[in-house]
């Protein structure tokens, strides 16, 4: 499979990454940019 990904791609990934995020609840922390601290600015 070449090129972008098509629509229904897109959308079963956006879910599956709300379904994570609902697992995970409060352990995890999402840290913004901080998370990038070591590429400099």
């Amino acid at each position: 499979k070449t090129g972008a990904p098509s629509r229904s791609d897109r959308v079963a990934k956006y879910n599956q990454l709300i379904r994570i995020e609902e697992q995970l609840e409060d352990m995890a922390v999402y840290p913004g940019r901080s998370a990038f601290y070591n590429l400099g600015a």
